[in-house]
């Protein structure tokens, strides 16, 4: 299926409503619980209530590894799931530009998919960071 997807085999109306919408959007929603886990959990700690996961994690990378714990699961849930983000995004605009360049009709569609998906993309890898 990814596969099929990364060669643009699917139509761009199967492209962009079922693998662009509806898949970014329920990977969106998973990062976003992930992160803001996260984030509770480092507020909760006593720390400054942080807004970038990533920044806060590179700052205090030795204490979290050495401490373990729950933190370090959550964010590792949320490290994998960050990942999976990223290479379905990827797979997905790969996917979208292959099957716009063979779409047949108006070239309005396959241009706004791809500004669409762009977007998209790019406040989904805000939600991860």
């Amino acid at each position: 299926m990814f596969k099929k997807l990364a060669n643009g085999e699917y139509s761009l109306k199967i492209t962009f409503w079922l693998f662009g919408v509806l898949g970014l959007f329920l990977l969106n929603i998973i990062t976003n619980m992930t992160h803001n886990s996260v984030l509770r959990m480092i507020c909760a700690k006593g720390a400054l209530c942080a807004q970038s996961v990533i920044l806060y994690t590179l700052a205090h990378l030795l204490q979290i590894f050495l401490s373990g714990g729950r933190l370090m699961t959550v964010l590792g849930i949320h490290v994998l799931i960050s990942a999976v983000f990223v290479v379905y995004s990827y797979i997905l605009l790969r996917g979208l530009w292959k099957s716009s360049a063979s779409y047949e009709g108006h070239t309005f569609w396959p241009i706004c998919a791809k500004l669409v998906l762009v977007c998209w993309t790019l406040i989904g890898l805000k939600s991860i960071i």
